[in-house]
């Protein structure tokens, strides 16, 4: 009964490390982001900067 469980641990250990984050990528189509968009991200918070709250 033992390697049962550890098997079950070591399988659902997979499923939720490697597997549901492969499939949530495909499902959604996540895309890394091109350099353009990292630049205009870039630009974009170096223009805000901390305000003071008074």
């Amino acid at each position: 009964m033992a390697y049962a469980m550890i098997g079950g641990i070591i399988i659902a250990t997979l499923l939720t490390l490697l597997f549901l984050p492969a499939l949530y990528v495909a499902w959604y189509r996540i895309k890394e982001p091109t350099d353009e968009q990292r630049r205009e991200a870039a630009d974009k918070d170096e223009g805000e900067h901390a305000q003071p709250a008074h």
